[in-house]
């Protein structure tokens, strides 16, 4: 029943975007990052933040990290925040997942979605020196017996592209949580376990740098940056695609007109030639959708999270 109301309440109408809030902002915003620092969403936050202050008057944008839980003890700060528009949520699929793997006290209606930033396809990663030079390979091992995977943490789209690896093929996986991406790489450089799933932004360097390599990558299209790297769908994984989101969020009763100055906020950002090529250049594809259109996407994600955690019986 909390799956299905989940859904219901991420299907109601889009966001009023009415005009800017006048005198907002007075003082400087906390933009809660809910994982530890060096990460995707830490990474993208900063190079965000630092555009937002040649925009902003009145208050600047400040990075808070608030690790801890797979993202719950952030989000739940946020949730619990004051909805006057200075507390931002760093926002990814964990918000939606966390209330139906972990239990965390609050639920997606707690959150008002504000925009998206970024969509970051998931890879299939594993030490630079694996006996698996294939993703074929890769399958075919994890079919025989359960391959160790690092993940971010229990009920991260991470963890949820490895169980829709196991809907659609013989692949078994262990779920290793590491806590902060630091201690992933270290446990998949140094071999200490079988591999990973990351997406790309978070790939690219150390791929770039020769301390893993990608096996296949969760979109449509073959990568440009990593051309000789196959799709999901190339190498028999019947997923089309499966992104990591990223964007803002606030408290649900935060005002329209807030709302709205903070998805501007965003469009202009987006807009920047120097934002743009910060991004790219880290591995971050910049994308936009405003907030109606981040809900509608959510929404999305939810209604597929929920199928995969019923199936694999997770649900509290």
């Amino acid at each position: 029943m909390k799956i299905l109301a989940l859904i219901a309440a991420l299907g109601l109408s889009a966001l009023a975007m009415p005009a800017f809030a006048e005198g907002y902002p007075q003082k400087n915003i906390d933009l809660v990052v809910p994982f530890e620092p060096g990460g995707s969403v830490d990474t993208t936050s900063r190079i965000i933040a630092e555009t937002a202050n040649t925009i902003l008057k009145g208050g600047g944008l400040v990075v808070v990290n608030r690790g801890g839980g797979g993202g719950i003890v952030g989000q739940t700060s946020v949730a619990q925040a004051a909805p006057d528009g200075y507390t931002i949520l760093a926002m990814t699929s964990s918000v939606v997942t966390n209330p139906l793997l972990k239990g965390a006290s609050y639920t997606i209606d707690d959150f008002r979605p504000v925009a998206l930033y970024n969509l970051d396809p998931e890879v299939i990663v594993v030490p630079a020196d694996s006996r698996f030079q294939t993703a074929q390979e890769f399958l075919a091992a994890a079919s025989a017996e359960p391959l160790n995977i690092v993940v971010a943490g229990i009920g991260t789209s991470h963890h949820m592209s490895g169980l829709a690896i196991e809907r659609v093929t013989d692949a078994t996986f262990n779920y290793i949580p590491t806590s902060g991406f630091g201690a992933q790489v270290q446990a998949v450089v140094g071999g200490h376990a079988d591999g990973a799933l990351w997406p790309l932004g978070e790939a690219m360097a150390q791929a770039e740098s020769g301390g893993v390599r990608l096996l296949a990558i969760a979109q449509e299209e073959r990568d440009t940056s990593f051309a000789d790297v196959p799709t999901f769908q190339e190498v028999g994984i019947d997923i089309p695609i499966f992104a990591t989101f990223r964007g803002w969020a606030v408290p649900a009763d935060t005002p329209d007109d807030v709302v709205a100055t903070l998805s501007d906020l965003m469009k202009a950002i987006y807009e920047n030639p120097a934002y743009v090529e910060r991004m790219t250049t880290a591995g971050f594809k910049p994308a936009f959708r405003d907030a109606a259109a981040f809900q509608a996407l959510i929404a999305d994600d939810a209604a597929r999270s929920a199928i995969i955690i019923e199936e694999a019986g997770l649900g509290q």
